[in-house]
């Protein structure tokens, strides 16, 4: 507490060392220079004039006019530096105010912050512990942040930001029937404005297991009608042409969202590989080029999130099916850090591609070691097939939480890249603890 105090006087002192110099300088020096600088001026433009004379610009009345004006306007200024000198203060005057500032500023600045301040911050003995956080020196959860919105909410129950902020808070940590009741809680009250309809979609979607059909597909024709050349809407639009089977409608949604999409090759192997899929079935030559499609949003990752692994029974693919066959195990290390109870959960997503896996598992660690398949019949959507792809990523995850979303701590393994057809049996080894 007496640092603090120190670094306070010091602070003040800096303040009035600043202000010091002025108030003690000696003004009647100072008019004198500027009476100085103003001769020396008048005589360099008095020089100017007399050239111009005798270059024959200025005649000599012209030039005794400019000269006399040039002397008006010189006795003009000395005679307002030398009232300045007259009426200035005088140092006696400056040391008074200085005086003066040495008493008040000190007494005014700590006055003020017992006023204003918060004194007792200033010694952390003096402060109430908080038991139920005491040693937790980590920021605010993200769940505290949404409690606190939502707290914020019920006493602003019209902030509609506010409110599709805590929509997209509840799909960040994957509560999505929260998230689908705040989105829908929202439409009420705006109507069916784009991007509330898309995301109450997606919400709505990862409610029913990541299916899009129903409700989800209701509102993204809704988005499509209001806004469509959206490049979201354009995509989910396409996925929910696709799951109804009219292909031709999915081509032309995708169509049109093509040339949306520049500069980013991620997002352009996706609609590529869409497309292709579409086409396949639609029973049309493969005419796509992977070279076109492009530039995804996050907004556009976000609507085809990572749905949760359901639980699912490991089913063989059926023969000639495309698929990618599994040995999952965990090494020594790891399977000492898991219980037998944890669940585990076993995936293929696209090398590059969305997010969301298109085959998934949910088993435990008590099964390991053990033998799967993952093709069409383990799919999130029906839209996002592990048979629309030629190259997969395959994991295995132990989670101690049981949550789908990768957290810290959980066990992990990947393969990538791998064949969806013809691999054989593909190792996978749980060998590492995530960050």
């Amino acid at each position: 507490m007496i640092t603090f105090w120190i670094i306070t006087a010091a602070m003040i002192l800096a303040a009035l060392a600043l202000l010091a110099p002025s108030l003690l300088r000696n003004r009647g020096s100072d008019a004198l220079d500027r009476d100085r600088q103003n001769v020396v001026i008048a005589r360099e433009r008095l020089a100017e004039l007399q050239a111009e004379r005798d270059q024959g610009v200025l005649d000599e009345a012209r030039f005794e006019q400019a000269r006399g004006e040039l002397e008006q306007a010189l006795l003009l200024d000395l005679d307002e530096q030398g009232s300045e000198a007259v009426t200035s203060e005088s140092p006696a005057a400056g040391r008074i105010a200085l005086g003066a500032l040495l008493v008040l500023v000190p007494a005014l600045t700590l006055g003020l912050y017992n006023m204003l301040g918060s004194p007792q911050l200033v010694d952390p003995g003096s402060m109430p512990v908080n038991h139920a956080t005491a040693g937790n020196q980590d920021t605010p959860s993200v769940e505290a942040l949404m409690q606190s919105l939502a707290k914020r909410l019920k006493d602003n129950p019209e902030d509609t930001e506010g409110w599709f902020l805590l929509g997209r808070s509840y799909m960040a940590v994957q509560d999505y029937a929260r998230a689908s009741t705040t989105f829908e809680r929202l439409h009420k009250m705006v109507g069916d404005d784009p991007a509330v309809l898309l995301s109450w979609a997606d919400a709505q979607a990862m409610v029913q297991g990541g299916n899009i059909s129903g409700k989800p597909a209701e509102l993204v024709k809704k988005a499509i009608k209001l806004v469509p050349e959206d490049t979201t809407a354009l995509w989910l639009a396409g996925i929910v042409a696709e799951q109804e089977g009219d292909y031709q409608q999915a081509l032309a949604y995708w169509g049109r969202l093509q040339p949306k999409l520049a500069g980013d090759e991620e997002s352009q192997q996706r609609v590529a590989q869409l497309i292709a899929g579409a086409r396949q079935k639609a029973g049309l030559a493969d005419q796509s080029e992977p070279g076109q499609a492009t530039a995804g949003t996050e907004a556009q990752d976000t609507q085809i999130a990572a749905a949760p692994a359901q639980p699912q029974d490991a089913t063989p693919a059926q023969d000639g099916a495309p698929g990618v066959r599994l040995r999952v195990s965990m090494t020594p290390a790891m399977a000492s850090k898991a219980q037998p109870g944890d669940s585990l959960f076993i995936y293929a997503k696209a090398v590059q591609g969305p997010p969301m896996p298109l085959a998934a598992a949910r088993m435990q660690v008590k099964d390991l070691p053990l033998e799967i398949t993952l093709d069409d019949s383990l799919a999130m959507m029906p839209a996002m097939r592990i048979s629309n792809f030629q190259e997969v990523t395959v994991g295995a995850r132990v989670s101690k939480s049981g949550n789908p979303a990768a957290t810290s701590g959980d066990l992990a393994g990947e393969v990538s890249p791998v064949p969806v057809q013809g691999a054989g049996l593909v190792e996978v080894l749980i060998d590492r603890e995530l960050p």
